[in-house]
């Protein structure tokens, strides 16, 4: 009976060698994977190598198409500068009644600056206001001849972004405290620069966006002739049992690699020509305050872009492929 149920020799010895057996078969195939990659790779490599001049006019089209957008994007941030000028003139003029005391303008600008859409708050004395009405017009003497000051001390609240709703939020939380006698801002104003900001938002990506389609349709079109070149090893392929990421991954690493070569000869151009402007460009800045800098690409948009060159070359590629391969 204790030998009946005895484990036979060699049985565990057995199973062991079938797990490793399988452990090294997984690992062959994804060793075989990983070579699969890397001659696809090499593949697209030699196709852009072995036809330069071909390759070069194709990738200057890309670069061209890329180069736009970047061009749009440097020359909105270096205007951005001047956001913070704009920012001073956003403000809104709380008037005080007069015989405010010192103590009630204090508390009412902490309760201002408290406020969560407020940015700062400045606080503008009588004195103050006259003094810089007699500099900004130059009419110092027709105070002077009122016999007194009539202008009153002000409180003036800056809010944090150029938005109209920001700037009402915080009239209408303040307008009614009983030491402001007048509320001043000028929504008009407001209006027009919040429209032209959102105009001019909407006109930059509505060109990042036809700009990356046409990007997405030359690679595509690119794809398609190399396709078209092969279509009977690609045939030969399907007969005898190659899968479809197979045939596919040569023609998606072509792809990607024209966005990406073409995003590179992009950044190039833009290196180039902002060297060409830089001198001219600041000489310019120079005039409307030592704070101003020409700025170029950083490095943040520049990955951005060779990301955005390589996904859109390889779905453009993706795209033509499904085409093909969906065909009867």
């Amino acid at each position: 009976m204790s030998n009946s149920t005895r484990t036979p020799p060699g049985k565990n010895t057995a199973r062991s060698q079938t797990g490793a057996k399988r452990g090294r078969s997984a690992k062959q195939r994804f060793s075989g994977w990983i070579e699969q990659h890397i001659d696809a790779c090499a593949d697209a490599l030699q196709r852009v190598w072995t036809q330069p001049l071909n390759s070069l006019m194709s990738l200057m089209v890309v670069a061209i198409a890329l180069l736009l957008p970047a061009l749009v994007y440097v020359a909105g941030k270096n205007m951005a500068q001047f956001g913070g000028s704009l920012q001073n003139t956003h403000r809104i003029s709380f008037y005080l009644q007069p015989g405010t005391s010192p103590e009630q303008a204090q508390a009412l600008q902490a309760l201002m600056t408290d406020h969560p859409l407020v940015d700062r708050v400045e606080f503008i004395s009588s004195q103050q206001a006259a003094a810089d009405f007699a500099n900004w017009s130059g009419l110092g003497d027709v105070i002077d001849s009122f016999g007194g000051n009539p202008l009153p001390a002000s409180l003036e609240a800056h809010p944090i972004d150029m938005a109209t709703d920001t700037a009402l939020q915080i009239r209408d939380a303040f307008a009614s405290d009983t030491a402001i006698s007048q509320v001043v801002m000028d929504v008009a104003w407001i209006e027009r620069l919040d429209s032209l900001m959102q105009l001019t938002d909407r006109m930059v990506l509505a060109l990042i966006l036809v700009l990356s389609l046409a990007v997405l349709f030359i690679i595509g079109n690119t794809v398609r002739t190399h396709i078209a070149g092969r279509d009977a090893e690609i045939r030969v392929m399907t007969l005898i049992g190659a899968t479809r990421s197979f045939i596919s991954r040569p023609f998606l690493y072509n792809g990607a690699l024209q966005g990406l070569l073409g995003a590179a000869l992009a950044w190039g151009l833009l290196l180039a020509l902002l060297q060409l402007l830089a001198q001219p460009a600041q000489a310019l800045l120079a005039f409307y305050g030592d704070e101003y800098v020409f700025m170029g690409m950083d490095l943040r948009a520049s990955l951005f872009m060779l990301a955005g060159g390589l996904l859109l070359g390889w779905m453009g590629a993706a795209l033509s492929l499904s085409r093909h391969l969906n065909k009867p």
